[in-house]
């Protein structure tokens, strides 16, 4: 399967775009993909099941893939400890910031809807935490989507309950593997019930739909398969827009 990517550059970092062929002739619905370097080697198998239901039973969307400088200070939105005891950097607030930049070059290289409502962010891991923060720091999106997010992160409970999303009806899609939670490291053994209770809190915090998918498997299983539920789901919320 030929992909086309075409490649740009914004707020120094590196940034890929793939258009439906609806493209050529409106503009459509954009998911920001943090993490675009992770995705890009898994684009075949999802475009191959993604595109033929473009304009039928889903919308045309555009993907956009961000590619972090480093995904443990890029996506950590405080500095935090790591396993091997460096420090996540603590940069997300500042990849935010960027991504409004990222969001302005996009939308006037290509035909994109330029309207919150048709803009969302998913990641993987550590890029999904960086999709859920968003919801605290930027009003930028309508949806965003955490699948397999790292909720486990230190404190990340607490900053959940202690503060309220920016945009109350944004849609947010999570998913975790059924065995994720099987892991020697006692923060990252929680992670079944730390998302389970952020997917309750965000239920509370907002009036958009709030969906919890549960997948086979650990952490690093059916990544591509895992990816295409969660931009399934996000056209979903663009219904009607062929």
């Amino acid at each position: 399967m030929n992909i086309e990517l075409q490649r740009f550059e914004a707020a120094e970092f590196q940034c890929w775009a793939w258009l439906p062929p609806q493209a050529q002739e409106k503009s459509v619905p954009a998911v920001y993909c943090n993490g675009g370097d992770s995705l890009e080697g898994r684009l075949e198998y999802v475009l191959r099941e993604l595109r033929p239901q473009m304009g039928k039973e889903l919308p045309s969307v555009a993907l956009i893939g961000v590619i972090p400088h480093c995904w443990e200070d890029d996506f950590s939105p405080w500095l935090a400890p790591t396993r091997q005891g460096l420090p996540y950097g603590g940069k997300c607030d500042q990849y935010l910031q960027a991504m409004a930049q990222i969001i302005l070059e996009a939308e006037k290289r290509f035909p994109l809807i330029a309207q919150r409502k048709y803009r969302a962010m998913a990641g993987y891991s550590m890029a999904g935490l960086a999709s859920i923060y968003a919801l605290y720091r930027t009003e930028r999106f309508g949806q965003v989507a955490s699948i397999s997010g790292s909720l486990w992160f230190q404190d990340w409970e607490a900053f959940m309950a202690q503060n309220r999303p920016l945009s109350a009806d944004t849609r947010v899609y999570l998913s975790l593997g059924t065995k994720e939670s099987k892991n020697r490291h006692p923060l990252m053994a929680q992670i079944g019930d730390k998302t389970r209770q952020a997917a309750q809190l965000l239920q509370q915090q907002l009036n958009g739909e709030v969906r919890l998918e549960w997948n086979p498997g650990s952490h690093f299983h059916d990544i591509p398969q895992r990816w295409l539920k969660a931009l399934r789901w996000l056209g979903q919320g663009w219904k009607g827009e062929k």
